[in-house]
């Protein structure tokens, strides 16, 4: 599911279009058995074009009232460690969770609330992926671009 095409967040139209039954496949691949956890976790980041913070994840419908938050962050640990699920954020502060898709998003973080928002641009990287290919021969390279700074809101706060 990773892959290096980057869109335009919000508004991409890429994003959602992997069917349920296309990430359940992936995940049995990966070695993580089905569960309605997983399904339902699956089907919210799906249909999210923007990474979510694991407490909104939780109050999702579906997840809400089904597990504990320590279940919830372990399967999304699980699915970080098989390369499903990508985390976004500042370290264990206020950590964002987004699918690995066959394009991706670039963010920028801020260092104060940890709030993440899409880069809708052209990634600058793209090319230099293609390089690293050809000088090293490695395969289905692909990159994770985050940026960090102070969000408007919080800049506004601290003026």
């Amino acid at each position: 599911m990773a892959g290096n095409k980057q869109h335009g967040g919000a508004s991409c139209q890429k994003c959602g279009q992997e069917t349920p039954a296309e990430l359940l496949a992936a995940c049995r691949a990966a070695g993580l058995r089905r569960t309605q956890l997983l399904e339902s976790v699956l089907e919210v980041l799906r249909t999210h074009t923007e990474p979510i913070k694991i407490g909104d994840l939780a109050q999702a419908k579906g997840i809400r009232g089904t597990c504990d938050p320590a279940t919830l962050y372990r399967l999304l640990q699980r699915l970080e460690a098989k390369g499903l699920v990508r985390r976004i954020g500042l370290h264990e502060r206020a950590a964002h969770f987004a699918l690995h898709r066959a394009h991706h998003h670039d963010y920028v973080v801020c260092r104060e609330c940890g709030d993440v928002a899409t880069l809708n641009m052209d990634c600058p990287v793209e090319k230099l992926e293609t390089e690293v290919g050809r000088r090293t021969g490695f395969r289905e390279i692909y990159h994770e671009l985050q940026f960090y700074g102070v969000c408007p809101q919080c800049a506004a706060k601290s003026a």
